[in-house]
């Protein structure tokens, strides 16, 4: 990875007062470039975590992806919104809480597995600064300071361990980087690159906040890029400079 370009480049792609965190590594690289790491709140971050825990305990046998629940208490953010009462299996919950970025699905997932087993796969993880202590859309746990928390290095660790088959298991993990690959949501990592590039990708907003992290498989080889932004004035101009910042980038990779 060539530092130097990116030290450069970085800062010439976003506006203030926009703070923007960044990971940047090819898979055969053994270090990352880190930018201004910084603990941020994580938004929809934190649903890889979900999605690696509620694997993991398929995996212990704790539970079946067959599994069935009832959605009750239904939030904005997905298309399960209002519809309480509907009966949903455990992989449908997990596919529309990555690919939609579904609340509901998040919450209906954080009960079923609780917060400490989330936990204890974030810290199993070595996600060192990523905490869980809400459900989404709680807004009075956030205001009382329980906070979801993430930051760059740790995405890029979730990325790496994913991308060589060591969050759960090479199996578990071909499925999770599959859902990653349906993401709806395509305004940044993808959306300048051709269209014969897959990406794996996780997005989260919240005011003033707008994260997108995950694999790019580009011909010169397999990177990861995490970007997290916060303070975020202008989101339209935030997609537009990091959307032509992941292309540059991209544009650069293939030279080596």
């Amino acid at each position: 990875m060539n530092s130097t370009w990116l030290a450069e480049h970085v800062p010439a792609f976003v506006t203030v007062p926009t703070q923007l965190s960044l990971y940047c590594r090819r898979l055969s690289d053994s270090e990352p470039w880190l930018y201004q790491d910084r603990i941020m709140p994580s938004a929809s971050l934190i649903k890889l975590p979900i999605m690696s825990a509620l694997f993991r305990q398929e995996k212990e046998g704790a539970l079946t992806l067959e599994e069935r629940c009832t959605v009750t208490e239904s939030v904005e953010g997905g298309s399960f919104y209002g519809r309480d009462g509907a009966v949903v299996a455990l992989q449908e919950l997990v596919f529309h809480m990555i690919v939609e970025s579904d609340n509901t699905c998040a919450n209906l997932l954080i009960e079923r597995l609780g917060l400490d087993t989330i936990q204890a796969e974030i810290d199993r993880l070595g996600l060192v600064h990523t905490k869980i202590c809400r459900k989404m859309m709680d807004f009075e746990a956030a205001a009382a300071g329980r906070e979801n928390l993430t930051c760059a290095a740790d995405m890029g660790r979730f990325f790496s361990l994913l991308a060589n088959g060591q969050c759960v298991d090479p199996r578990r993990d071909k499925a999770m980087r599959d859902i990653l690959s349906r993401q709806e949501d395509n305004c940044i990592l993808p959306a300048q690159l051709p269209h014969t590039v897959r990406v794996d990708h996780k997005t989260g907003e919240l005011d003033g906040i707008y994260h997108d992290c995950g694999l790019i498989y580009a011909p010169g080889g397999t990177f990861i890029l995490c970007l997290l932004a916060r303070h975020v004035a202008n989101e339209p101009k935030l997609f537009y400079e990091l959307s032509y910042f992941t292309r540059a980038l991209y544009d650069e990779l293939q030279k080596k």
